[in-house]
């Protein structure tokens, strides 16, 4: 089995009372192109931010190349990353490709993209993270990186990165981890189908979900009626048995009414 070289152990996460993070396991073969799958919020970028160490654990341990994250500086020496959004400081660089991509009807986010992917072949990293790395990019420069991925992966680099291209992993990666509510729910070799892996742990188990509260809701709906019906059972017993009160004092009366009228 190929080196680990980048692990993720029993990692943590809470910001005030709210768990991001629980309790999370898994790591990335040398060599390999490793696709980190989930929808939105399920703490994809926090994972990779916690990998960077833009973001500290609440608890557990991460490792690139064998190095502590959290203790060793040296740990991205041989790391390139690019997040979700790129931000770039003010330079005259920035400004003149930001010009250029005014003229060209290019949008920024585009431009920035784009900057973020060039400024990696400045010193040929080893390992990368990238966070939804094809977002926003035209076809033709998409697939220029889809190619420049599998070459930088042949080449013995390894890639972790995040994406809800799923038929793009299924021709890029070799393994892949899924993460839901901020737990891992699978990790290990690319499934011969991702898409349906995706459905078995998101689509169908969110429906069962629906399907669960709406169960409750009926029942809870039914638990509302018997009390309802109760509520009025007892109301019309109390009615019923004022009326046979009244019924009888009328009929004593009248019983009593007969008696004087016999006297």
């Amino acid at each position: 089995m190929a080196e680990k070289i980048i692990e993720v152990k029993k990692v943590s996460k809470r910001y005030d009372n709210k768990t991001v993070l629980n309790n999370i396991s898994f790591s990335v073969r040398k060599g390999t192109i490793h696709g980190f799958i989930g929808p939105n919020g399920a703490g994809k970028t926090t994972t990779l931010s916690i990998l960077t160490r833009l973001v500290l654990p609440t608890h557990g341990e991460t490792y690139i190349d064998n190095k502590s994250v959290s203790r060793d500086p040296s740990f991205n020496r041989r790391l390139g990353f690019i997040p979700a959004e790129p931000r770039f400081p003010s330079l005259t660089v920035e400004n003149y490709l930001l010009d250029c991509g005014y003229l060209r009807d290019i949008p920024k986010g585009e431009v920035l993209r784009k900057l973020a992917i060039f400024t990696l072949s400045l010193y040929r990293p080893k390992i990368y993270l990238l966070d939804e790395p094809f977002n926003g990019l035209d076809p033709s420069f998409r697939q220029d990186l889809f190619n420049n991925l599998k070459s930088i992966r042949d080449k013995g680099g390894t890639i972790l990165m995040s994406t809800h291209i799923l038929s793009d992993l299924q021709k890029l990666a070799d393994d892949i981890t899924m993460i839901k509510g901020g737990k891992i729910v699978y990790t290990g070799t690319k499934t011969a189908d991702i898409e349906k892996t995706y459905e078995d742990y998101f689509i169908e188990r969110v429906s069962d979900e629906v399907e669960r509260r709406q169960l409750e809701q009926e029942t809870k709906y039914t638990e509302d009626q018997k009390r309802e019906l109760l509520n009025l059972n007892d109301e019309i017993l109390n009615n019923e048995y004022t009326f046979k009160g009244t019924i009888n004092k009328s009929y004593q009366g009248a019983l009593i009414g007969d008696e004087e009228s016999a006297k």
